[in-house]
């Protein structure tokens, strides 16, 4: 079971409560349990799903963890001194509840932590893992994409999209429109916006799709919980309550069609040099090779980008990995 299902569930007391001492093995350079024991069964801890203060002005003591064989947990540490603290002794380990599987929960229950969603979003879902905001954002601008695409005739020769963001928007264009990085048909310019430019391969215009300012009416919210999460400072509630505030960004997304989210404006095409993926130039400060394409020619030197930038610092980017 996915984060957001477990998150769901939670909010809907789709619980086993159990409340119980256990003994836990505790990572202390990791900062994470590594297996707890529990009915004479020991299990392994797989995945941290989210870690938790159970007090607002304490330090992170619970932990939302999948154990081996699926299950799904919620662990805390109790300290005996209420004013403690430090690290996690002078306590005990409590396990507070397990999130009950599909199979111990009547149909309609099932639905409850699911966003009912039609097959085509499923396919996108299944291969990005989970639906959230930004997915839906990219899905629905493949659906106006494919209108404007197909609406009067096929269009001649192969579609290229240059997408201005970095988010699990591009997992939608990869599914539904077979435009990835790999084939070269999708350029990537992070510049943190919902742009995405559409043109044919042997036609000289294409069309712009830009994200019309969504109103959600929970920004201030869900700004005060992000900053939160960012800085490890939220309880369980307040990431089960924001999960809530982004399943309703889901629903009012899918609620809207295409047109009412972006606006469009025809361009003309700008032609695409073909990439020889097997040329490439060797950086003169790493000597590591480079892509042609990616190289910078600089007074005479062939430089990589981060060779470059750090040489420049005129050209750093901002968070550019």
């Amino acid at each position: 079971m996915e984060r957001a299902k477990a998150l769901r569930s939670i909010r809907y007391d789709l619980l086993e409560y159990i409340q119980k001492r256990v003994s836990v093995d505790f990572d202390n350079v990791m900062q994470m349990p590594v297996c707890f024991t529990f009915r004479g069964k020991k299990h392994i801890v797989h995945e941290i799903l989210g870690r938790f203060r159970t007090q607002a002005k304490r330090h992170i003591n619970a932990f939302l963890i999948n154990v081996d064989g699926g299950d799904i947990y919620f662990l805390y540490f109790q300290w005996r001194n209420m004013n403690q603290i430090g690290p996690f002794n002078g306590g005990f380990w409590v396990l507070s509840f397990r999130v009950l599987n599909d199979g111990e929960l009547m149909a309609f229950y099932r639905e409850d932590r699911k966003m009912l969603v039609n097959m085509t979003l499923k396919k996108i879902i299944d291969f990005h893992g989970h639906l959230c905001p930004e997915l839906m954002i990219g899905a629905k601008a493949c659906e106006y994409a494919q209108k404007l695409l197909f609406e009067n005739r096929e269009p001649d020769g192969g579609i290229s999209i240059v997408a201005e963001n970095c988010t699990s928007a591009l997992d939608a264009i990869q599914v539904l429109l077979g435009a990835t990085a790999g084939n070269q048909r999708l350029k990537i310019m992070d510049f943190g916006k919902h742009n995405y430019t559409f043109s044919y391969k042997n036609e000289p215009h294409g069309f712009r799709l830009s994200l019309r300012w969504q109103r959600y009416e929970d920004e201030d919210e869900y700004s005060r919980l992000e900053e939160k999460i960012l800085k490890n400072q939220v309880t369980l509630d307040e990431v089960v309550y924001f999960q809530k505030l982004l399943d309703n960004r889901v629903k009012q997304l899918l609620s809207l069609s295409p047109e009412d989210l972006f606006d469009v404006e025809c361009i003309e095409t700008i032609p695409q040099p073909t990439e020889m993926a097997t040329i490439y130039f060797s950086c003169c400060q790493c000597e590591q090779q480079v892509l042609r394409s990616r190289t910078i020619d600089f007074r005479g030197k062939i430089y990589c980008v981060p060779c470059f930038q750090r040489m420049n610092a005129g050209c750093n980017h901002y968070n550019l990995q």
